[in-house]
């Protein structure tokens, strides 16, 4: 098999000032300003006539809309298989509303940044496919503690401190490199109106200046998992808003030189092989309470005078019970049947493997995933695909919490072994290859 080549891309994917952030439904009002540009970072891969490619988006998610018509543009016009591409989202709660609400002020900027967003990601991938030189691989694996709390449990529930690094390298030099790590992209709190990539556009930058190339950072299994930054409490752990950049610039240059120093601990090899798969996968979904059109158009009318009348503290309670009401309504328009349909995808390099998994997965699925993983290194990329919600395990949804409630996590019990299962049997069918 011919030897492997690579090429990069890059979109700049800053909305404009003025659009409905998201991540925090009780966040009322929209971006003041831009403190660090969003990005699309593209690397599309070729060897013996396959091609697959991966792409790291700064936003909240990558939601199936846009993955579906971005696949569509590369398929036509790089002739990458829609198979064969994968889009995550870094998960960053300082980017925009990627589902909108109506009753936000203006709503038009964001819907004409989401008409234009497509086209914007798969451009990063087609540059990639006009830019493919020959490449050895390296892989690097490390560990950081310091920043990470389980926020369900604490002090004492599970955590992924690994640092997982693949860097492509033309000539000696970086070209491109992936980085995996699992914590909610959350230092910037609600109370942040900047638009920001938060930590893993940090790790990019950083491991970009000291390296150099492009850098795709992929967060992984993180849906019960905090930043532990600076004057956060473990009494709350979910109040965000001691975050602040400086938290977040450290914490993306503690994980980035771990990954270089990683990197540069190993030895570069030739791959002669690039994999991709994706298995389609139906979930049942919880039975949820129905929302009319009237409760609907209620609120919305209760959120717009409130906003009117600067009555910040009630326009937030009122935010927040829209987003929730809205998503039950998306809920109803998706699985009319009950049933959930996405993904699992899974993306060979050599001896390493990366799997994306739809949604917010909890921690011990990412850990299940590795565990059972024959490959040299194993990448477990959440938020990869699909927008779904939460992926509790079974143990969580006996625990309740925010996490397993309706409508942010809509699957029923059963729902993370089942993609677990489905991942490890993608990863080993992967391995059998070449």
């Amino acid at each position: 098999m011919a030897r492997l080549r690579a090429g990069v891309g890059v979109r700049v994917i800053t909305p404009p000032v003025g659009v409905p952030l998201g991540g925090y439904a009780a966040r009322v009002e929209p971006a003041r300003g831009v403190h660090d540009d969003l990005h699309a970072r593209a690397v599309v891969l070729e060897a013996g006539g396959e091609r697959a490619a991966l792409v790291s988006l700064e936003l909240l998610y990558a939601t199936r809309e846009l993955v579906e018509e971005v696949r569509r543009v590369c398929e036509e016009e790089a002739g990458i298989p829609q198979d064969s591409v994968m889009v995550a989202a870094v998960h960053t709660h300082s980017g925009p509303s990627l589902v909108g609400f109506h009753s936000t002020p203006r709503q038009g900027y964001l819907e004409e940044y989401l008409r234009l967003l497509p086209g914007l990601v798969a451009s990063a991938v087609i540059e990639a496919t006009h830019r493919l030189v020959e490449v050895d691989v390296r892989y690097g694996r490390g560990r950081v503690d310091k920043w990470l709390v389980n926020r369900r449990k604490p002090g004492r529930g599970p955590l992924d401190p690994e640092v997982s690094a693949l860097c492509l390298e033309h000539g000696g030099r970086a070209l491109c490199t992936v980085v995996n790590f699992a914590c909610h992209a959350v230092v910037l709190g609600h109370n942040n109106l900047l638009i920001s990539a938060d930590y893993p556009g940090y790790v990019s930058t950083t491991v970009e200046r000291l390296l150099g190339g492009s850098c795709l950072f992929l967060n992984g299994a993180c849906g019960d998992v905090n930043p532990l930054t600076p004057g956060t409490s473990l009494e709350r752990v979910y109040d965000r808003s001691v975050g602040t950049f400086k938290h977040a610039e450290e914490m993306g240059a503690a994980i980035a030189c771990e990954a270089v120093k990683s990197l540069l601990s190993s030895e570069s090899s030739s791959v002669r092989g690039v994999w991709a798969a994706r298995r389609r996968v139906e979930l049942k979904i919880r039975e949820f309470p129905r929302i009319s059109e009237e409760e609907l158009e209620a609120t919305r009318r209760s959120f717009k005078d409130a906003l009117a009348k600067g009555n910040w503290g009630e326009a937030s309670k009122l935010r927040f019970r829209l987003a929730m009401m809205e998503l039950v309504k998306r809920l109803e328009e998706r699985c009319p049947d009950g049933v959930l349909r996405t993904e699992v995808q899974a993306l060979r390099i050599g001896d390493a493997v990366v799997v994306g998994l739809p949604g917010e997965p909890f921690v011990e699925v990412g850990l299940r995933i590795k565990a059972s993983s024959r490959a040299g290194l194993t990448m477990v990329a959440g938020y990869a695909n699909d927008a779904i919600g939460y992926l509790p395990t079974d143990e969580a949804f006996e625990e309740g919490g925010y996490e397993v409630s309706l409508p942010v996590c809509i699957v029923e019990r059963g729902a993370a072994s089942r993609l677990v299962d489905e991942a490890t049997r993608l990863v080993e069918e992967l391995l059998a290859e070449g």
